[in-house]
């Protein structure tokens, strides 16, 4: 059995001695421990996929008239 934990690189030193800790305390019940950065990219804008999150609302004019259908506004 092997453990990956994947981390972000960010962490303050305080959770790092943490997690060193934990993966002891496996490594002393023969459990392997991998401790890898987590692998992002610079910017989270570049991982969004819009076709998965877009909605359709069967509004042809929800651009111009978002205020009205989320707010009320008149048109």
């Amino acid at each position: 059995m092997k453990l990956t934990i994947t981390l972000p690189d960010i962490l303050p030193d305080e959770i790092s001695q943490v997690i060193n800790k934990v993966k002891a305390v496996f490594t002393q019940e023969g459990i392997a421990v991998e401790l890898k950065p987590e692998t992002l990219s610079d910017d989270s804008w570049d991982n969004l996929n819009i076709d998965e999150i877009a909605v359709d609302t069967g509004r042809i004019d929800f651009a111009e008239n978002y205020d009205h259908y989320l707010y009320g506004i008149a048109k």
